[in-house]
């Protein structure tokens, strides 16, 4: 893979961070400061597996084509136009990857992990579809599931912000476990690119209701 390429796909994987506000149900309510999911707005370009080709200049025409729409918030377009790549393009994953985020964020949910498995099953380090794919299961309701979909992103990719926030979230609002949603606080303050205002506070509300629940927190 050439290091143009590479680069290409970093770029466009840490170009921005959207804050999710559609809603789910709960099983407790959310202290007035705390952070939506995080997702990252942006969609991987076609990489291969080891075993694959380099795509085509073509391909890679098309997948832009596509992203472009996707960015423009032309979701059906993106939607057909991903699907045409996937079907052409069965072994690459990303995709099925772009489909999983446009069907996520329509809030078509079944679609949305169909997708995300199928680019899962290609590439297993994938680890912007394990970070919608836990998003998913989160929406579901499906908690301990969304649990281990962000343990894969971050097997995959330590380092990934997104994932150390949306597990955070997880922790602490939906399985009750504060410790553990400290730390992956934390680790999101240390690794985000930009300090992010919000955490602060988040941290502080946090820590107080640590001392008064010991550490966890009950639905």
């Amino acid at each position: 893979m050439s290091t143009v390429f590479i680069k290409f796909r970093a770029a466009l994987l840490f170009s921005l961070a959207a804050a999710l506000l559609a809603a789910c149900s709960a099983p407790m309510p959310a202290p007035p400061s705390a952070p939506a999911p995080a997702e990252p707005a942006a969609a991987t370009p076609p990489v291969p597996t080891a075993a694959d080709a380099e795509p085509s200049e073509a391909v890679k025409a098309q997948f832009a084509m596509a992203v472009k729409a996707m960015k423009a918030g032309k979701d059906e377009l993106a939607i057909s136009l991903f699907t045409v790549l996937a079907k052409q393009n069965p072994q690459l994953a990303s995709p099925y990857t772009n489909l999983g985020i446009l069907f996520y964020r329509q809030g078509r949910l079944a679609e949305a992990e169909a997708a995300l498995k199928a680019s899962l099953q290609r590439d297993g380090k994938d680890y912007v579809a394990a970070n919608y794919m836990g998003m998913t299961y989160r929406a579901s309701g499906r908690f301990n599931d969304a649990r281990l979909a962000y343990d894969q992103a971050l097997a995959a990719k330590p380092d990934y912000a997104y994932a150390h926030l949306n597990l955070a979230i997880l922790y602490d609002l939906y399985l009750g476990d504060l410790t553990k949603a400290l730390d992956q606080y934390q680790q999101y303050g240390q690794l985000a690119d930009d300090t992010d205002p919000q955490l602060a506070g988040w941290l502080t509300d946090l820590e107080q209701r640590m001392k008064t629940t010991g550490g966890t927190s009950k639905p």
